[in-house]
């Protein structure tokens, strides 16, 4: 086994909610479940059941979750800033009217659920009369990482596209310095990260695309090229997914050391 730095945290980021747009952090707790806080919530549309995602409902970006810092607990403290203005609390009685209203159509905002299902929960489970409940709402794995590198190679196949980190909802971005000529994560496949004094990332895997990274945003521009450059040039993989070998804090300029 041989160890190298690869670069150091560029910047952090969690997404209480789903498919919402998230909030960087100079620091974060990097649990067995990934970032503190991360994708703690979601929306969930009642008349068809399903968790919604930007995928499919672009719209889901025009809204930001944050946390305030002086709630009590994670799960009271998100803050949903909506496309006019308003703020609403996740656990404010009135927020899934005001979603629903936003949306058209029934919605709820739904918690990952820890504890077990009642016997009642269950008999509604297998009659369908009640949605299993998530055990959680990541996509892949619990951790998405993205290195500087990678981005700015995008950038020269396609210099008329923005490439900005925000459309890939990384949680750890890591700046890779002047390395620019391919996409940096494949060098990782394989290996475990050690970012900081005690946090091991592993099980890296490559992390496909989509439609997200095209979708509009505050400052950004819908742009399908993003994801035609990234299908065209790497199958449309960009960065990597993994899991935690190891918990601990991360901070913003902590070292990022590749052993494989």
């Amino acid at each position: 086994m041989t160890k190298r730095q690869i670069g150091r945290v560029q910047a952090l980021w969690r997404y209480p909610v789903k498919s919402l747009r998230g909030e960087a952090v100079r620091e974060a707790e990097i649990t067995d479940r990934g970032v503190g806080g991360d994708r703690l919530m979601a929306l969930r549309e009642l008349d068809r059941g399903g968790v919604m995602s930007a995928r499919f409902w672009a719209a889901m970006l025009d809204l930001g979750a944050r946390y305030d810092d002086t709630a009590a607990s994670l799960e009271a403290g998100i803050a949903i800033d909506l496309p006019d203005g308003r703020t609403i609390r996740a656990d404010d009685p009135t927020a899934a009217k005001s979603l629903s209203a936003l949306f058209g159509r029934a919605i709820r905002l739904e918690k990952v659920r820890r504890d077990q299902l009642t016997e009642d929960e269950r008999a509604a489970v297998m009659r369908g009369d009640l949605m299993p409940p998530s055990r959680d709402f990541f996509d892949e794995d619990v951790l998405h990482l993205i290195a500087s590198g990678t981005l700015a190679h995008l950038r020269k196949l396609q210099p008329e596209s923005d490439f900005d980190p925000r459309r890939f909802r990384a949680n750890i971005y890591i700046d890779t310095g002047e390395a620019t000529d391919g996409f940096i994560e494949d060098q990782w496949l394989g290996g475990t990260l050690e970012i900081g004094a005690t946090v091991r990332i592993a099980g890296l895997c490559p992390a496909i695309r989509c439609a997200i990274t095209t979708h509009p945003q505050p400052g950004l521009r819908h742009d399908p090229a993003i994801l035609r450059t990234a299908w065209q040039h790497h199958q449309a993989y960009v960065g990597v997914f993994a899991s935690v070998a190891e918990p601990g804090l991360v901070r913003v300029g902590d070292a990022v050391v590749l052993e494989n």
